[in-house]
């Protein structure tokens, strides 16, 4: 089975059949976008919520949520995805060093609002989540199914 990784900042896309994998998801947050119809899947492994004027958004659209989500879109539809049947998948968002101030969302859950604000911009529903928690994870998206499977360290995985 073709599997392919998404490292930090990338996006990746199949149709047909494959996996799309991402792993590393500490703070940052896997979005997945799957059209059951043409069994197209894309995988996005977002880093920062939001980009900035001088920063890398044109080389790495992946890496940050304004960012990563119309490029997700661009990508899945180049590749035969029809934009309106979209589902999202996201996972991670994980809250894993202490704050030096507790009153502030960690950057994990900033990461986490930006994405679903950007899927709720495009009017994207969200059919699966895994989010926040303090542990690392692992996020597979089985393109023939649509099934995403993410395994959080130490921890059986589960079907989002």
């Amino acid at each position: 089975m073709n599997e392919v990784f998404v490292n930090m900042g990338q996006i990746g896309v199949l149709r047909g059949k494959g996996v799309l994998v991402t792993v590393g998801l500490g703070s940052c947050v896997g979005v997945s976008l799957y059209d059951p119809s043409a069994k197209v899947g894309a995988l996005a492994h977002v880093f920062l919520a939001k980009s900035r004027a001088n920063s890398d958004r044109e080389l790495m659209p992946g890496k940050y949520a304004d960012t990563a989500i119309p490029a997700l879109i661009d990508f899945a539809v180049k590749a035969g995805a029809n934009r309106n049947k979209f589902e999202a998948k996201i996972a991670g968002g994980a809250h894993l060093f202490d704050n030096l101030r507790s009153d502030m969302p960690s950057v994990g859950q900033k990461n986490v609002e930006a994405v679903i604000e950007q899927l709720n911009n495009y009017s994207i529903p969200i059919t699966g989540k895994d989010v926040l928690g303090k542990r690392g994870r692992k996020m597979s998206l089985y393109v023939d199914s649509g099934i995403v499977v993410v395994t959080i360290i130490g921890q059986e995985s589960i079907q989002i």
